[in-house]
């Protein structure tokens, strides 16, 4: 055993993926029928491996939360500027603005209650909104110095102790919320489902979309001969009832393409080849005349991208607007909106800018919808470092900055991560704009936001495990105790304040309050609404909480004693 632990503590950055694999094992398993997730399996497994006293330079967990909080800042930046100048979003404004100030207030309260310092203040108000982010702003304060720390404690200990009190505050943070939330519409006399139903106003289920196949039929019925071609595509696209999204791709006329308009007329033997759903195609047959198999008829180019959200005509527009007179040819395979998932069978999604649409299809269409949605990002699978660098520096200098106010040196950005975290919410909101300035697409962002979290909590976890027994004899019970009133406290008012004060519906007003509290099982939510709606509540204010729940937590380390 001291010869593995002897190579780990030379080798660490196998200690860290031993770890971050672990962790993600661990985080496949459920509790009462609850996903753990990789964040808790990283913590539960960097903990007990941390108890050996294992080193993680400063340095590692320095670079890690820098390029996380970057990253997180160019997701939410685009929120940002919507909150505030939209009024439709103005109540998710209001709801995060409430639960900073109650979680401010609450910590404030246990912490003088129970005698605890600001570092362990601090470490509670991480682990009791599950906000890794305002571990990650913590840390970079303490070891920047800009924060006053207890008599005697150095920044490696706080940072340590910072970790640990997180690590103690965050389980009942995760999945107290989960129960919460399930209570939460209880207490107003409601039923999640029953309130869902109303949204819907009583309308069948939107259709999901199916994606569309090639097929070619030789004109040889008399209905369309001599016809124009755009009288065919209106017939067709009056179809649009039945959920498809047709095209008329390709007209083969004695062996030559022709380009399109509504005006050609359609000749007998002309070769037309459409991209829709099979359901809808198979209608050929009976309108146009026999089916075809030639390789030429069939060689429709396809495509696939990553379109970007941008033009001011579809902002604030719902989805079934923008498909509708721009969607022919096209699936929606999957939208991302600040790093989360959306339901894609929700025709009555308001699009936000930044919004990330998956499209494919025909290469022709995709190119159009793209032109017409915003933009195209040219790579999906990568980024431009070369702009992330140039804005992650810059504004990394700018945190750096400091005001002396009454002898003390402070950073009004909260330091170079905490302004590395503005550049990426500059570059973010930049890209909804012009994809020139930099584009940073959807799966890179995940993959470093996920990567630079990953590594940040297994440093601290395993810098934690250290002194991860004596902070639970220190404060133990009260610590437990502290995290559940954080907990309780914050989830109820904010759903209340939700209920009462801004009227909102119930199963919104769950997914907002999940949202607010950067709870991860919106899954769980959705599943007792029978409906995505919670979802589609839930990615505004849960970007914008990340943020303000840094502030509550900066504030805590600077006023408590």
């Amino acid at each position: 055993m001291e010869a593995a632990i002897s190579y780990l503590q030379t080798n660490v950055v196998i200690l860290l993926f031993l770890v971050i694999g672990l962790g993600y094992l661990v985080g496949k398993l459920s509790v009462f029928g609850i996903g753990l997730g990789p964040t808790t399996g990283i913590l539960i497994v960097g903990l007990i491996l941390g108890l050996a006293n294992f080193e993680i330079p400063g340095i590692v967990q320095g670079l890690t939360f820098t390029i996380y909080l970057f990253v997180l800042g160019t997701m939410v930046g685009p929120a940002l500027v919507r909150v505030f100048t939209s009024p439709a979003a103005i109540q998710y404004l209001l709801m995060c603005l409430f639960v900073a100030v109650a979680a401010g207030l609450s910590v404030y309260f246990v912490s003088v209650l129970f005698g605890f310092n600001n570092v362990v203040a601090g470490g509670l108000t991480a682990g009791a909104v599950t906000t890794s982010a305002v571990l990650a702003a913590a840390q970079g304060s303490v070891l920047a110095g800009s924060v006053a720390l207890p008599e005697g404690m150095g920044a490696a200990e706080a940072g340590n102790i910072l970790a640990s009190a997180y690590a103690i505050t965050y389980l009942y943070g995760t999945f107290g919320l989960i129960v919460l939330i399930k209570i939460c519409p209880m207490l107003v006399g409601k039923d999640i489902a029953e309130e869902a139903a109303k949204l819907e106003g009583g309308k069948a289920a939107p259709k999901k979309r199916i994606a569309p196949s090639v097929r070619a039929w030789r004109l040889t019925l008399p209905k369309y001969v001599g016809r124009p071609a755009g009288e065919l595509l209106t017939n067709v696209i009056a179809r649009r009832e039945e959920g498809a999204l047709p095209s008329l791709e390709q007209v083969l006329r004695n062996g030559k393409r022709l380009d399109i308009t509504d005006d050609m007329k359609l000749e007998e033997g002309d070769i037309l080849t459409f991209l829709a759903p099979s359901h809808l195609l198979k209608l050929g047959n009976e309108t146009l005349g026999e089916e075809v198999s030639d390789d030429d008829a069939l060689a429709i180019p396809m495509n696939s991208a990553e379109v970007v959200v941008t033009n001011a005509d579809h902002v604030g527009k719902k989805l079934s607007e923008l498909l509708q007179q721009h969607g022919f040819g096209i699936s929606v395979d999957r939208i991302v909106r600040l790093g989360d998932e959306m339901p894609i069978d929700d025709e009555d999604l308001e699009l936000f800018a930044g919004d990330v649409l998956f499209v494919s299809g025909s290469a022709r269409r995709v190119e159009a919808f793209a032109q017409e949605a915003g933009y195209k990002v040219e790579n999906q699978m990568t980024t431009d470092l070369m702009n992330m660098s140039f804005f992650l520096a810059a504004f990394a200098a700018l945190g750096t900055i400091t005001v002396t106010v009454a002898g003390v040196a402070i950073p009004p950005l909260g330091g170079s991560a905490m302004g590395a975290m503005f550049g990426g919410a500059f570059l973010g909101w930049l890209r909804t704009r012009s994809p020139a300035v930099g584009s940073v697409s959807a799966p890179a962002a995940n993959a470093l936001s996920d990567l630079g979290l990953s590594v940040f909590i297994a440093a601290v976890a395993i810098g934690a495990g250290g002194s991860l027994i004596a902070t639970f004899q220190a404060f133990g019970f009260s610590l437990v105790l502290a995290g559940i009133i954080v907990t309780t406290f914050c989830t109820i008012s904010t759903f209340l304040f939700g209920h009462f004060i801004l009227r909102m519906n119930v199963a919104e007003n769950a997914g907002a309050t999940t949202g607010a509290m950067t709870g991860v099982a919106i899954a769980e939510v959705c599943k007792d609404a029978k409906s995505s709606a919670p979802a589609v509540a839930f990615g505004l204010p849960g970007a914008v909480s990340s943020l303000t729940f840094i502030v509550v937590g900066l504030i805590i380390l600077a006023i408590v004693p």
